[in-house]
């Protein structure tokens, strides 16, 4: 029977951007694949798995059959299902920083640790100095892949020698040329009114790692020898310096053209260009010019097409291009030095017998970089891949691992936002609405700070950013300098009295988090309203404590060296440690969110180096995980066996227990977390869903007579936070003992 579930059939996909007007990587990808559907059988099925950097996508081509959303991390756990179960059995995954969603590119991992097939990975970047966490990450893709693919005989050394990668494990292929006659640079001239002019050009998305301001210094020497010069400088700013910074690169260059009076001698024009339109600029320019900034450059187009179009390049001396323009294919000149690259030009455009050399040693060594070469070289990669490949049962990613993101929760953050208005988060809601009878009140900002900075944190939505923004505002409006420090507003903004411990204690806990992972514009207020309350909280209860505890932990995290907060932290943490010794400390805590205590031991223990401490919080853990039968169970405390059960219990719990799995815990917790999900989405008494698939709120309660529906701003806040700690979480590996239908050859008769 298994043997008839084993695919049969030849297919390949690509994942990667896919937007075939843009320069760079993108314009790579779609060129790749429309190079592999020309060479390849109408037999062997060619999809794309794209990458959407905004919302509302892009209008791809049909062959687009995936679209995953780039900071949506249960996006890549479902295309991993889409790609298992589609006809496809290889995966090129274009691989380059910026495109994946995650720190470093992080989100990845989720789809390549749940594919079924094997992966070819084309590395566009390679980084010699690079960080621990973004080393293990790529270090973790290339041990995935089944062959690596490179653009440069660089790349390959270095994939050795800094990634321990088997030289039998790369692939040398390189960066794809369209197959263009070598032309006389007048022949396109006229179509952009330069006719008897010398062309120098720069194309593809404009960013400060260009050096475009060096060129632009350096053509009043040029002019000087030749006055007859015309620099064009072609392409777009690049959409995420776009989002960032605007057009500010364009229009300094701009404004050193006109302070240089280059207006007669320097175009810009800033905009896509269909491949056609490309290929006749390159076609009209006499010489290329990259004097690109980044020496770690492993790869580029634009400087691939050059020397392709059998164009002279200037460039400096970047990886890529030492390699490509050595034995006299080009003229390299050091970094950041526009009298060189004056010098370089003028000396080809003096000597027209030497230029037409450079052109023409440049033009015969890419013809082994054509498309149709490079597609070639693909398909017996993916041949080779294929032959050696153990064949597997397709089953969906979320059979394989317990906390899988494709069996999860999509966390949303549309109720909080319905419960926020421009002062700050409603303190409780009559069904799905706001009830602001109650006013704003500081528990629930910080709740709630935590939950839409964390939200933004991991997804990128602007729309957490605003509630984030809001509640730190009201936080600062209740804080004040820190020595009457309020509890809350009324609706018409009016002091509620001064705050109780708890709303201290858990206003340090949301400042902390922001300070150390929270939206970097929100980070200084966070961190002086942080510096003002900490030294004036009088924190003596345990919840209080464990709160203020959680929140010194967070700042340390940022500021290990800040000697008060650490003081503060030992302080505290070593009384909640005390407090939760004694058999009765549940009962005692008198709220919902008394795992917390547990949260609080675990951090704090990792933060100080106290193995005496990390003994008790396992004990706290233990006990978490008996009290609530393993995380199925949550009635409130006190109550009889047909008592509410709550969902601040069990997001602290899944809370707590994460903490401790990531503290070095053992994979027996999974199992816990797992069921405590689960209980949020029927797997309890009443068998109904607590969490609200359309709205993203949370109900308040589970009762004898029924389910709550109020969806209060603490449950909401607690649920959302818990989902996403989840969402982190995702794919962690199934402990021993949970089958997992994987790597199965399939066995004649």
């Amino acid at each position: 029977m298994t043997s008839s579930l084993i695919r049969n059939h030849q297919g390949i996909a690509f994942v990667g951007n896919y937007l075939p007007r843009v320069c760079g990587i993108a314009t790579f990808t779609s060129d790749l694949v429309r190079a592999v559907e020309q060479r390849s059988s109408a037999h062997q099925p060619v999809i794309v798995v794209a990458m959407n950097d905004r919302p509302e996508g892009y209008a791809y081509p049909d062959r687009v059959k995936f679209e995953v959303r780039r900071d949506y991390q249960i996006d890549y756990a479902r295309a991993a299902d889409f790609l298992n179960f589609s006809r496809v059995d290889v995966v090129c995954l274009q691989h380059e920083y910026g495109i994946f969603g995650g720190e470093w590119g992080a989100h990845l991992l989720t789809l390549i640790r749940d594919l079924h097939v094997p992966i070819v990975v084309t590395c566009h970047t390679i980084i010699r100095n690079i960080e621990p966490f973004q080393k293990e990450v790529f270090r973790e893709i290339i041990a995935k892949a089944s062959k690596v693919a490179v653009m440069s005989e660089t790349a390959a050394d270095m994939m050795q020698e800094i990634y321990d990668t088997p030289r039998d494990k790369i692939a040398l292929i390189p960066h794809g040329i369209h197959d263009v006659p070598f032309v006389d640079p007048s022949f396109y001239k006229d179509k952009f009114a330069v006719e008897g002019r010398t062309v120098l050009l720069t194309f593809g998305l404009l960013h400060r790692n260009k050096g475009i301001e060096y060129m632009i210094d350096a053509m009043p020497a040029i002019i000087e020898r030749h006055p007859k010069t015309t620099y064009v400088i072609l392409g777009a700013t690049h959409p995420e310096i776009v989002r960032s910074e605007g057009e500010s690169y364009r229009l300094s260059l701009q404004r050193r053209v006109r302070e240089l009076g280059l207006e007669d001698h320097v175009l810009f024009h800033p905009r896509f260009v269909e491949l056609d339109e490309l290929l006749e600029y390159l076609g009209a320019a006499d010489i290329n010019v990259t004097p690109y900034l980044n020496v770690e450059q492993i790869a580029s187009g634009a400087l691939a097409y050059a020397i392709g179009s059998g164009k002279a390049v200037v460039s400096t001396p970047y990886w890529y291009a030492e390699e490509l323009l050595a034995d006299g294919r080009g003229r390299l000149v050091p970094f950041r030095d526009s009298t060189a690259l004056a010098g370089a030009i003028n000396e080809l455009l003096d000597d027209e017998v030497t230029m037409s050399a450079v052109r023409k040693q440049a033009y015969l060594y890419s013809r082994h970089m054509t498309w149709s070469h490079v597609g070639h070289q693909y398909l017996k990669l993916f041949d080779e891949v294929r032959s050696h490949a153990t064949r597997k049962v397709p089953v969906a990613a979320s059979l394989n691992t317990p906390l899988s993101a494709a069996s999860l929760p999509t966390p949303k953050i549309d109720h909080l936002a319905h419960l926020c208005d421009d002062t700050g988060p409603a303190h409780h809601a009559r069904y799905a609405v706001p009830d602001w009878t109650y006013g704003y009140h500081m528990e629930d900002a910080a709740a709630v700070l935590v939950t839409s900075a964390k939200f933004q944190n991991y997804l990128g939505d602007p729309e957490a950013e605003r509630i984030a923004r809001t509640c730190i505002a009201l936080m600062q409006l209740l804080i004040g300098d820190g020595t009457h420090v309020q509890g809350g507003l009324d609706y018409r903004r009016s002091p509620l009295g001064p705050a109780g411990e708890v709303a201290i204690g858990r206003a340090l806990w949301a400042l902390g988090y922001v300070v150390s992972q929270g939206p970097t514009a929100l980070s200084p207020t966070a961190n002086e309203l942080f510096q003002q309350l900490m030294p004036r909280s009088n924190l003596t209860t345990m919840r209080a404590r464990a709160y203020g505890v959680l929140g010194a932990a967070n700042y340390l995290s940022r500021f290990p060296g800040a000697s008060d907060e650490r003081r503060f932290l030992a302080v505290h943490a070593e009384a909640l440690e005390n407090d939760c010794g004694q058999s009765d400390w549940i009962d005692r805590w008198s709220d919902a969110d008394w795992p917390t205590a547990a949260s609080a031991l675990v951090i704090a223990a990792n933060q100080l180096g106290r193995g005496s401490m990390r003994a008790s919080a396992e004990q706290l853990v233990g006990r978490l995980r008996e009290v609530t039968s393993e995380g199925t169970v949550f009635r409130r405390r006190g109550d009889g066996t047909e008592g509410e059960e709550l969902p601040t219990t069990a997001a602290s719990f899944i809370e707590a227990l994460v903490a401790a799995f990531e503290s070095g815990g053992s994979d027996e917790l999974l199992g816990p977390i797992r069921a405590a999900a689960d209980w949020f989405i029927g797997a309890n008494s009443l068998g109904v869903s607590l969490y609200d698939f359309g709205s993203g709120g949370c109900n308040d309660a589970l009762s004898a007579t029924g389910l709550n529906r109020n969806q209060g701003t603490e449950a909401t806040a607690l649920c959302v936070l818990a989902l996403l700690t989840l969402t982190g979480m995702a794919n962690v590996e199934a402990p021993a003992g949970v089958v997992q239908a994987e790597e199965r050859a399939s066995r004649p008769g």
